[in-house]
């Protein structure tokens, strides 16, 4: 077994792959058996990475991956073949309808989703997006093209976690009504969310890699004022057709 890290720039580095190849969440102690390091040197050096948005506490006494690290780690994707594969297709979609198309990757350890690519309408009236920004998947069409197609297990627990939404504040739909929207998402292939509160539609599209696996999503948002001006089932189309696309190269990238 080889010893533990010695340095201190060296022992941050080692925390950070076990944080990035560990459990959703872990406690001081559990994570200090792991790294091979004292208590009191592994909990010194989580408060730098907690100054840093590398971890966040969780609930209790526990610590999971924070979004600067998620952050980081999206970037590093949209630099690689599914953000290479998804770039040309997006800037296909907003040539076609003149608005905002996005690549969100899932992240099963967070069980979140993750902006990787990011194309916006040259509209001045749009919806405020980033790459690296970090969604939760019970709100809107991006978070539904991939939640119903992941197991039934995780599907629990997200559900079980996710319960006040992180822009309104508003209560997650009920467990039926999703249920119904995830049937939808199956049938169709795509998913369709309007929000008036929030000036929002999005249409997405579930991406795959390998046997079904659910890898992100494809999707277009623009504001519900300019709905009326887009041929709705042709742009439900087009996104379902660059996800398949997206899909194919995936599979042959893995």
């Amino acid at each position: 077994m080889a010893s533990a890290p010695s340095g201190s720039g060296e022992r941050l580095l080692h925390l950070i792959r076990l944080i990035a190849s560990g459990p959703d969440s872990f406690t001081l102690g559990d994570f200090a058996v792991r790294a091979g390091l004292p208590l009191s040197s592994v909990h010194r050096l989580l408060k730098t990475l907690e100054g840093a948005g590398f971890v966040e506490r969780g609930s209790g006494l526990t610590y999971r991956q924070g979004r600067e690290l998620q952050r980081i780690a999206s970037l590093i994707v949209a630099r690689f073949d599914i953000g290479r594969f998804a770039r040309p297709l997006l800037e296909a979609l907003v040539d076609r309808f003149h608005e905002t198309a996005v690549l969100s990757v899932y992240s099963p350890p967070t069980h979140r989703a993750i902006t990787a690519e990011v194309v916006l309408t040259p509209h001045p009236l749009r919806f405020a997006i980033e790459r690296g920004a970090v969604l939760a998947l019970p709100w809107g069409a991006l978070g539904h093209a991939i939640l119903a197609f992941l197991p039934a297990a995780e599907i629990e627990l997200i559900l079980r976690s996710e319960n006040t939404g992180p822009i309104t504040g508003r209560p997650r739909p009920a467990r039926p009504k999703l249920e119904v929207e995830f049937a939808h998402v199956r049938e169709k292939g795509f998913a369709l969310h309007r929000d008036d509160h929030l000036d929002l539609v999005d249409i997405a599209a579930p991406v795959f890699k390998g046997e079904g696996e659910v890898l992100g999503s494809v999707s277009v948002i623009l504001p519900s004022s300019r709905e009326p001006l887009q041929p709705l089932d042709q742009l439900s189309e087009a996104v379902r057709d660059a996800a398949r696309a997206l899909s194919a190269q995936a599979g042959m990238a893995g």
